[in-house]
């Protein structure tokens, strides 16, 4: 007599509802791992650009001014003692001093396309970077009285308020 092999309803279905639980974990633990990371991005780039701005004082004498309205930095050009500052249109933070270009840095963009950093120095003797950050129990970010995660208001990080601050003295994580 011949025996049928095979798996039976029950059996294929326990395996299904198995295999979908793991993939529901996985899918959780995938998508936080890549905020995270994403994050980890964003304080990379914040660190490099702020290195590339205090050599940018080193050569210059002051931080690269950004206008009111705007939340980029501005170029500068010093060619026999007249002083032009403009924006950074080429994606790039330099000077050009008594005919010699310096490129600092290639400003990078938000590893998410809605997102972008925002900088702002009205005088030149200090400055501020700004970030959204998706991970909100970041340990980095500036929390208030009631544990809520304190945004900048009046500055633009794209899509999402800005949450995270870097200033000429470091990161900011008091109020």
């Amino acid at each position: 007599m011949n025996k049928i092999r095979g798996f039976t309803l029950i059996e294929l279905t326990v395996v299904i509802a198995l295999v979908m639980i793991l993939s529901a974990v996985g899918l959780g633990s995938y998508s936080q791992s890549t905020i995270k990371a994403k994050d980890t991005q964003r304080k990379n780039d914040i660190n490099q650009m702020v290195k590339a701005i205090e050599s940018f004082n080193n050569d210059v004498g002051r931080y690269p001014l950004s206008a009111d309205g705007e939340d980029s930095m501005h170029c500068y050009t010093k060619i026999a003692g007249v002083v032009t500052n403009y924006v950074c249109s080429d994606g790039r933070l330099s000077a050009v001093i008594d005919g010699a270009p310096s490129v600092y840095i290639t400003i990078p963009a938000d590893p998410d396309p809605g997102q972008s950093y925002a900088y702002v120095s009205s005088d030149g003797a200090s400055f501020a970077f700004y970030a959204s950050m998706q991970n909100t129990s970041d340990r980095d970010l500036l929390k208030d009285a009631q544990g809520a995660t304190v945004t900048y208001a009046g500055i633009s990080c794209g899509d999402s308020p800005c949450n995270y601050k870097v200033t000429e003295t470091g990161l900011v994580k008091s109020l």
